[in-house]
């Protein structure tokens, strides 16, 4: 009889995976998710699923798993692929396969043998056995793999049943040629791996997808196929993905967010800048970590490694590159994608012959699946185009055709891209207009094929916030073992400085029964976790010193970052800041008796005294108070 069992996990979330065993209670296969630990919320688009299977036997095991938005990289699936599903977007004319297969230290790796099944809308038939050529410039060049005939599909699937290499078989990418000869990007809409049984019981597997907006129900499935078999183990990934912070509901005022492993972050959105649109959680291996960087550190219990390494990225949005034919002094065309859709940001053409038109560079390569461009109407009347011409290009300077519109609408107009196609630089061709020599756009906006909207980001390493965060580092007695720690209760979050290229300790809490270590503070930096020697007086550091706070853009505003008020036996403690000059008179007061409502808090100046007028270059004395601890310094201000 068929069971379900459902496991409940203690985690910061509530956690649900649910297993079918298709079978008898007794099963052959276990299949096991060992990354994400948990449902989450994230901003990450791209999901390491990682995870392995045992089972009885040593009989062949393909792991399934189900793509909501494709795939990062048709290479990161380890340790073999065994089969691709895609899905072209629409039904589309095809004369070959092109498949970029890759090279292991000069090895091709890629496969010999296929099996395609296509379909225009149903189950996947018409399957064709292909023989699949070596290829010496692999992975520059793809393998062009003709089909016997031109096929209309919408649906592929690409079996590999043989490949160059014995034991596995990895790819770069799969793309379609269609009979214009224009190359297909289709998305991937499953994939299976083909376990490695040969070392023993636990086969791993490891693969990135790629997450649509909004919840993310993920099946991965274990099943044998040799010997053939119906027995099968099947677990549930639920993750939310948020392509925007704004995009989260109003009622939240924290977000919680997370990688689904070892970090959470509490974020209140409510007080964040709208322009602050993701905040991205990048674990470092551990190996790549310098040693430089920690061992003679005195804050850092000698003799011990790092448990946990996190880079924290903070995303705000950022205008694309625009160039245009034509355009008024006080109305550039970068205001024509500048995410304001109402006037006065406006692009405005100057009065020339069309036709003209609007280059816009989206930064990186991306599958372009729609645009929408918003014309500014004034008093009922349009000024937006009459007609005109989509063209794309990959390097700037070959442009060709997408599409003709044959007519845009008065205010805003959604044209379908009806193929996705990758690009980098996308041109709108004006060939007529609403009004003569007249044309004004408001916005112009550019969505994926999966209907996410194409944004550019500026990325930060540090960003202070108006209320607290709470840190969240979960850790396992592997950890412990592995970094020599001695001390569980000893364990603390640090900050790393750049300036200085030195941990700072920042401080947390730590709760043994639950292996987490857990710290509020107002920024967001790079952070790991470390035994720390506990701090028998007040530290503060500044990020950088010397610092210019010229008005250049670089090394403007220093950060002063001062640890947990707790790790000195206080709690909530005031706090007092302040800049004097070497002659002890105040120059400028930072913080005056702030009740420290976070465990680690970080405090900007930017080079001005009291009165906002930047203060003269040279040494400055600083002093940090907190309750009855006090601590001296010296902060530079240079050219």
């Amino acid at each position: 009889m068929p069971y379900m069992l459902t496991v409940l996990r203690p985690t910061p979330h509530l956690v649900i995976f649910t297993a079918f065993l298709l079978t008898t209670a007794n099963a052959e296969i276990d299949l096991r998710i060992t990354r994400p630990a948990y449902d989450y919320t994230t901003t990450n688009r791209t999901l390491a699923v990682e995870g392995d299977v045992t089972s009885s036997d040593q009989g062949e095991i393909v792991v399934s798993i189900d793509t909501p938005a494709g795939v990062a990289r048709l290479s990161s699936i380890s340790p073999s692929v065994h089969t691709v599903t895609t899905d072209l977007g629409g039904v589309r004319q095809l004369q070959a396969v092109l498949i970029r297969p890759s090279v292991d230290r000069g090895k091709l790796i890629g496969p010999r043998r296929i099996l395609l099944a296509i379909s225009e809308d149903g189950p996947l038939l018409n399957e064709h056995e292909l023989e699949v050529s070596a290829n010496a410039d692999a992975p520059q060049n793809p393998v062009v793999v003709r089909l016997p005939n031109i096929t209309s599909a919408r649906f592929v699937r690409i079996e590999m049943l043989e490949g160059w290499s014995p034991g596995r078989i990895l790819i770069e990418s799969i793309e379609f040629l269609g009979i214009d000869d224009q190359i297909i990007h289709p998305i991937v809409s499953s994939v299976s791996i083909l376990l490695d049984r040969t070392s023993g019981k636990e086969a791993p597997f490891t693969i990135e997808l790629l997450l649509s907006e909004g919840e993310n129900e993920i099946f991965v499935t274990a099943t044998r196929v040799f010997p053939q078999s119906a027995e099968k183990d099947v677990e549930e990934i639920s993750v939310r993905f948020l392509s925007d912070l704004q995009s989260a509901t109003l009622d939240e005022r924290r977000l919680e967010l997370s990688d689904g492993d070892r970090a959470n972050i509490s974020v209140p959105i409510d007080k964040l800048d709208s322009s602050v649109k993701k905040i991205q959680f990048i674990r470092e291996p551990l190996h790549h970590v310098n040693p430089s960087e920690y061992q003679d550190n005195t804050r850092i219990a000698p003799g011990t490694l790092p448990l946990l390494v996190y880079r924290f990225e903070v995303l705000k949005r950022a205008n694309f590159g625009v160039e245009a034919t034509s355009s008024l002094s006080s109305q550039p065309p970068m205001l024509a994608v500048d995410g304001i859709l109402e006037p006065p940001s406006t692009w405005m053409a100057g009065l020339v012959p069309l036709p003209i038109h609007l280059t816009v560079d989206l930064g990186e390569i991306h599958t372009l699946g729609q645009i929408t461009v918003h014309a500014n109407v004034v008093n009922h009347r349009s000024y937006g185009p009459q007609r005109g011409t989509v063209l794309v290009s990959n390097d700037g300077h070959d442009f060709r055709e997408v599409l003709d519109v044959p007519e845009f609408s008065d205010g805003v107009t959604v044209i379908e891209v009806p193929a996705p196609v990758s690009c980098r630089y996308v041109r709108l061709l004006i060939t007529e207009s609403k009004q003569a020599n007249n044309v004004q756009l408001n916005e112009v906006q550019f969505f994926d094929s999966l209907g996410l909207k194409i944004s550019r980001f500026a990325a930060f390493n540090h960003l202070l916030l108006e209320r607290p965060a709470l840190l969240e580092f979960n850790y396992d007695r592997a950890d412990l073992a592995d970094a020599g720690v001695n001390r569980e209760t000893d364990l603390r979050v640090f900050a790393w400085i750049p300036s200085t290229h030195q941990w700072q300790l920042a401080g947390g809490e730590v709760d043994p029964a639950r292996q987490k270590v857990r710290l509020e503070l107002n920024y967001i930096s790079r952070f790991a976790l470390f035994q720390a020697v506990p701090p028998t007086e007040l530290e503060a550091q500044w990020s950088l010193n010397p610092f210019s706070p010229d008005g250049n853009g670089v090394a403007d505003v220093t950060q002063l970052i001062i640890p947990s008020s707790r790790a000195l036996g206080a709690d909530k403690n005031e706090l007092v800041v302040e800049i004097y000059d070497l002659h002890s008179k105040l120059v400028k007061t930072l913080i005056n008796r702030s009740t420290v409502n976070s465990n680690s808090i970080s405090i900007e100046w930017d080079g001005t005294d009291r009165t906002g007028r930047p203060v003269n270059i040279g040494p400055y004395i600083y002093q940090v108070r907190m309750g009855t601890k006090i601590s001296n310094g010296v902060i530079v201000v240079a050219k």
